[in-house]
């Protein structure tokens, strides 16, 4: 049932059974009251209407609906008959209310920072991994607690009717919600089109082809939605309209518009290398390590020294021969004098042979026993010359970002 199906259908209820006119507007107010909201208009800054076992139900009490049904203008006799109608036919049809803010938490989840992926990571094929079918759980990240799962939000019409009108406020942020909802992947026509050739199916096939009839409309639906979303102003659905549907020009419009995004994800589509080394900054300030980790390996000296807190010596290793082959020789002895803090010299050679096999394999190289072998360790780095004053400084530094780490 539509929300505009309910309004009618609930009037002429009204009017049966209180036995006096009732004015749309008055049945909307009456809704509000019962769920214990002194306007319609307050109700719909705060939730939306659901059915289908959705939502919380009515908290507004017979006297409210009494006094509200007066201050609309009904005589005590009618207001109380019309008050009884209204709380009876919420019962009757299970009408619930569901808050703004659970919707929000249960579709639009923080982007989380908990990462180890590769930010340069290939993500071609994301769209397959979102939810083909209307039943899916919550996104990832969001919370059960936090409000109703997607599929329940998805078998209540009215919920899908009532968020439908607000969109068409028009609200961006209702259309983003919307296509949060009904986000699912591009169904494939191939079987339906070969059935429409004359092609006869098997039972499989024709429950593949029922999944495509009942899921072409929803992805159309998905796809305006977030695009009005995004042409709307909401940074995050223009992120997902250029990714899902492959439009650089939406990419593009993220980076360039203000609002909450997921900082990580625009760093791995974003449209220039400049943009790129940005989004990695504003990830890495978020709590990003995967980010923090690829500024560091590029030499990003802020990155580097709040990786240098955690880091091995290979890691250092790496950092001070970056330093050397940018000519940053402070930074490079910043490394080493760090290094030997956590008991490694990057200046003394680590090159040692082993026994390759045999009951002394990966043992230090004995010739009295002979056999295979191999080398492995480091060189030493051949640091540059440095001036008394700058290695104090060096030193410091060294101290400083090896005191983060206690």
């Amino acid at each position: 049932m539509t929300l505009k199906e309910l309004a009618h259908l609930a009037q002429q209820t009204l009017q049966t059974r209180a036995g006096c006119p009732v004015r749309r507007s008055h049945v909307h107010e009456l809704l509000a009251a019962t769920f214990g909201h002194g306007s319609w208009a307050a109700f719909l800054s705060e939730s939306v209407l659901a059915d289908a076992g959705v939502g919380s139900a009515p908290t507004g009490g017979l006297p409210g609906m009494v006094g509200r049904a007066v201050q609309l203008g009904y005589p005590q006799p009618a207001a109380t008959a019309l008050a009884t109608t209204v709380l009876a036919f919420v019962a009757e049809h299970g009408l619930a209310a569901v808050p703004w803010a659970d919707l929000r938490a249960a579709l639009l989840p923080a982007p989380s920072i908990d990462d180890s992926g590769d930010v340069d990571a290939d993500d071609e094929d994301d769209s397959e991994d979102w939810d083909d079918e209307p039943d899916a759980e919550l996104p990832a990240g969001a919370s059960v607690a936090s409000g109703p799962a997607r599929s329940h939000l998805l078998a209540s019409p009215l919920l899908l009717s009532s968020l439908e009108q607000a969109a068409a406020a028009p609200s961006p942020q209702a259309h983003h919600l919307l296509a949060s909802l009904l986000r699912c992947g591009r169904p494939n026509p191939y079987l339906y089109e070969e059935s429409l050739k004359g092609r006869v199916l098997t039972t499989i096939e024709r429950g593949w082809v029922e999944d495509y009839l009942r899921l072409e409309p929803q992805y159309r639906k998905y796809e305006a939605h977030l695009k009005a979303a995004a042409l709307g102003g909401v940074r995050a659905a223009a992120l997902e309209y250029g990714k899902a549907f492959e439009d650089p020009e939406f990419i593009a419009m993220a980076d360039r518009m203000t609002g909450e995004v997921d900082a990580l994800e625009m760093a791995r589509v974003a449209p220039s290398e400049e943009s790129r080394e940005r989004w990695l900054r504003t990830a890495a300030q978020e709590g990003s390590r995967s980010a923090l980790e690829t500024l560091a390996a590029n030499g990003d000296a802020w990155a580097e020294d709040q990786v240098a807190a955690w880091a091995d010596g290979h890691w250092l290793r790496t950092a001070a021969e970056r330093a050397i082959d940018a000519g940053d020789a402070l930074r490079a002895w910043t490394w080493q004098y760090l290094a030997l803090e956590r008991g490694a010299d990057l200046a003394r050679s680590t090159m040692a042979a082993y026994h390759d096999g045999g009951e002394r394999d990966g043992q230090f190289y004995d010739s009295d026993f002979g056999g295979p072998l191999y080398a492995a360790g480091d060189e030493a780095l051949e640091l540059p010359e440095l001036d008394r004053p700058s290695h104090r400084a060096a030193k410091v530094k060294a101290r400083e970002l090896a005191g983060r780490a206690r």
